[in-house]
């Protein structure tokens, strides 16, 4: 005698099927927000190791900001800003003007960035510089960022035709303003380009690696996506650290050859 089979519905199976499916689904989506969770755990960690330490921190700040509320940046316990002011001998930024006269009404130090450009002459990116700010320099020392750009690259850069620019740049900025520059840059960069021919002007460096620097490091950019609240928003700003004590830095504020 045959021993009859059982066999289950067709529905059966089939409502089997989909609970499995929705398992694995759940079990997925699961995965992925425990990664993304622990990614962003570990990036706020890690940030917040870079910093720890350091009292006084601020914002580096261009047209691409947008409008800024000073006062809110204050509040989040900023006590600086860099305005981007000019770019080589022809570009300024849109929003410098603005940006200082709003900054004035706070009590946070400011300083102003001019960004290096290796195919205009020192002299022409100094006299543009005072063209285009004139006196509103702040209190602090004057910012001259050197990066590479476009077709100006480690491999294509004239070395010592850079060197030469970007000293005579200095000394005509410090010279006129009697104020002293500090020249922000990559280590990389500061050691191929900067270093070697400027020896006593301050630095500030592109680094996460922000402990354990030596006092001629005086600031540091240690993210571009540093989150502050203002105007009632959240938003990413270029993160920066003094390296040294609010003490140090008042007095750097009362006298910028401190």
């Amino acid at each position: 005698m045959t021993k009859q089979q059982r066999l289950r519905p067709a529905y059966a199976r089939t409502r089997s099927g989909r609970w499995w499916h929705r398992l694995m689904v759940l079990l997925v989506l699961s995965l992925v927000i425990a990664g993304v969770w622990g990614g962003l755990a570990w990036y706020q960690s890690r940030q917040a190791a870079v910093v720890s330490g350091f009292n006084v921190r601020g914002v580096a700040v261009s047209q691409t900001d947008g409008y800024l509320d000073f006062a809110a940046l204050q509040n989040n316990g900023l006590k600086f800003a860099y305005l981007h002011a000019t770019q080589g001998a022809s570009y300024s930024d849109d929003y410098f003007a603005s940006n200082y006269d709003r900054i004035a009404g706070t009590d946070m130090g400011v300083g102003v960035v001019h960004v290096f450009s290796f195919s205009s002459s020192a002299a022409a990116q100094a006299a543009y510089f005072e063209k285009m700010v004139g006196d509103d320099i702040g209190d602090l020392p004057i910012a001259i960022q050197v990066q590479y750009y476009g077709n100006y690259s480690a491999k294509t850069v004239d070395v010592q035709k850079a060197q030469a620019k970007l000293r005579a740049l200095v000394y005509k900025l410090t010279n006129y303003y009697n104020r002293q520059c500090v020249v922000w840059s990559s280590p990389t960069v500061a050691k191929r380009l900067v270093k070697p021919v400027i020896t006593k002007t301050p630095l500030w460096y592109d680094t996460t690696n922000t402990h354990h620097r030596a006092a001629r490091i005086m600031f540091m950019h240690y993210s571009s996506r540093v989150v502050y609240r203002q105007n009632g928003t959240r938003q990413e700003f270029a993160g920066l650290v003094f390296n040294g004590s609010s003490q140090r830095f008042t007095k750097l504020r009362a006298d910028p050859w401190f």
